[in-house]
């Protein structure tokens, strides 16, 4: 619809409600919010102890699933500690996490045996070392930048990567095309020879990571300057695809 005609619109439906009087209906069912779980693995009665864990029948299918479940965004995170593995999945209920792991031939035969609990955690540290995949990819990006390698910054892109602005309520694509990337910071890094980048408060939503990023370079007349920027990078196959990033703000003298 056109925006401009929304005001007349609803007038019209305000209007027709005044002399309609439908009979009720019930009330569509609302779904069950997503919560977080904690589903800890420990090996079982199948678990084969003169071969090493990646030997172990269908792990090849359990990371799999695992990798799915990241795809997904159900996967928050997961871990090793000792001897024991930990997944943490964002469902509505238990049933939904043990669908979720069904797939799992380590869990159906028994080479892994799971405990399933509600997970609240009470207290967030800090994020500036998230070790996911994706991370790892968005900190090999930032080091090609802070190297001024434009043909490693490239590695990291997708050839369809698309860089985009948000102002208020216009987006604009700043940038499109892994090789069209690769040539702006060839310009770029020759005009800002000292430029370098950084980022803080990163926090991840399956494929995609949002934080804070600070900018540093000097500028014609010789003084140093700094900006900050909101952002959100969206990283699939282990490629960044998408950058969104908000009005960049300069750093407090």
């Amino acid at each position: 619809m056109n925006p401009s005609l929304l005001p007349i619109a609803l007038g019209f439906l305000t209007t027709s409600l005044a002399f309609a009087q439908p009979a009720p209906t019930a009330a569509p069912s609302t779904p069950t919010p997503p919560r977080l779980y904690a589903v800890r693995l420990t090996t079982g009665p199948a678990w084969d102890a003169a071969k090493s864990p990646n030997d172990q029948p269908g792990m090849r299918a359990h990371s799999a699933n695992i990798a799915r479940l990241r795809r997904e965004g159900t996967l928050v995170h997961g871990a090793r500690f000792g001897e024991l593995g930990l997944l943490v999945l964002r469902l509505p209920d238990e049933p939904a996490v043990r669908a979720a792991l069904a797939p799992d031939p380590t869990i159906a035969s028994g080479v892994f045996k799971i405990q399933i609990d509600p997970y609240a955690p009470f207290a967030h540290g800090s994020t500036a070392y998230l070790v996911t995949p994706e991370a790892v990819l968005l900190r090999a990006y930032l080091d090609a930048y802070n190297r001024h390698d434009p043909a490693a910054v490239a590695a990291t892109l997708s050839p369809a990567v698309k860089w985009f602005g948000l102002s208020g309520d216009q987006l604009s694509t700043e940038g499109s095309s892994r090789e069209a990337v690769q040539t702006w910071l060839t310009n770029h890094f020759r005009a800002h020879p000292d430029t370098r980048s950084e980022i803080s408060d990163l926090t991840q939503n399956g494929p995609y990571l949002s934080f804070r990023e600070r900018a540093t370079w000097t500028a014609p007349d010789g003084t140093r300057r700094s900006q900050q920027s909101l952002a959100t990078a969206e990283i699939r196959e282990n490629l960044l695809s998408r950058l969104w990033y908000f009005p960049a703000v300069p750093d407090p003298k």
